[in-house]
């Protein structure tokens, strides 16, 4: 047999794979009875087999389990997400976002992103902060966040990431036997050249198709490993911002930059005429003397 013809059958095993996996899937939506009675066995080894591979030592409370239909646990991979607003004096924003960062970095979390604006005569200090906790140090966390400030607004949701999870570990086992076996085709010594450049140029597009679906495996273990945390920091406003005189309090701040808006404009106007005042009015004085002497000569004569 030779390489060609092996590497046919590798592809055509591939594919009948991929669509026993396919079918694995469609059985998973069937009612309750017949997948305990068709599928129910095999699903549960195969996942049982995907939880010790990507779970870990300690499940994480993101990972939920279900009964199946066989009665067996199974486990979820729950995507965690929490969206808060939180208040401070316009003071101590500076102090609290500190605090936040120091207190996310002594409990291990993972900051994805920290911006702080800082407050300017126009507007107040604002912040933002993304960050993803480890789910046992949640709650820590967010009583902390309770401490420095006023939480205005939280809001929590789910999403269940379990298919998803099961379609790439199940691609990652596919396409991991595939380029093993293309790999074993590369040492048959007895293999033409052309064959070998083939096998060769099959190896290189599985093992891409390979790193991107690990990549996407390793993005969904962060999503259900951790707990995504989006903070909003806001400044605490003043009596006159949000009392009975905040309408007179915005209007004269308003006025005073409209006033120095058209300060600004009357300057600019004057900085651009100024050259053409310069030049212009020493040509119009020698155009007048020009004239007055022709109209002269011509009374005259």
């Amino acid at each position: 047999m030779n390489i060609s013809t092996k590497l046919f059958l590798v592809v055509a095993i591939f594919l009948l794979a991929a669509c026993g996996q396919h079918n694995d899937r469609a059985a998973e939506s069937m009612p309750a009875t017949d997948v305990a009675m068709k599928s129910a066995p095999a699903s549960d080894m195969a996942r049982a087999k995907m939880a010790d591979s990507t779970g870990g030592g300690e499940e994480s409370l993101t990972e939920v389990s279900e009964p199946s239909a066989a009665n067996s646990a199974v486990k979820r991979y729950i995507a965690l997400r929490h969206a808060l607003t939180v208040e401070t004096e316009t003071e101590q924003m500076q102090a609290a976002f500190d605090a936040t960062v120091a207190h996310c970095e002594l409990l291990k979390c993972q900051i994805l992103s920290a911006n702080y604006n800082r407050e300017t005569p126009y507007s107040p200090p604002s912040a933002s902060l993304s960050v993803r906790v480890p789910p046992r140090s949640v709650e820590i966390f967010l009583s902390g966040l309770a401490k420095n400030t006023e939480v205005l607004q939280h809001h929590q949701d789910s999403e269940d990431k379990t298919d998803a999870v099961i379609d790439a570990e199940a691609r990652i086992k596919n396409l991991t036997e595939f380029r093993d076996s293309l790999r074993a085709m590369l040492t048959d010594k007895s293999a033409k050249f052309k064959d070998l450049i083939e096998v060769q140029r099959e190896l290189v597009d599985t093992q891409s198709q390979l790193d991107t679906i690990q990549g996407v495996r390793k993005v969904l273990a962060q999503e259900t490993e951790l707990v995504a945390v989006n903070i909003d920091f806001t400044a605490k406003q003043g009596i006159t911002e949000q009392g009975f005189f905040s309408p007179v309090a915005h209007a004269l701040k308003d006025s005073g930059h409209v006033m120095m808006e058209s300060f600004a404009a009357v300057i600019t106007f004057f900085v651009t005429i100024l050259p053409w005042l310069l030049f212009g009015i020493p040509m119009l004085i020698l155009a007048r003397k020009l004239w007055t002497k022709i109209k002269t000569r011509w009374q005259n004569k």
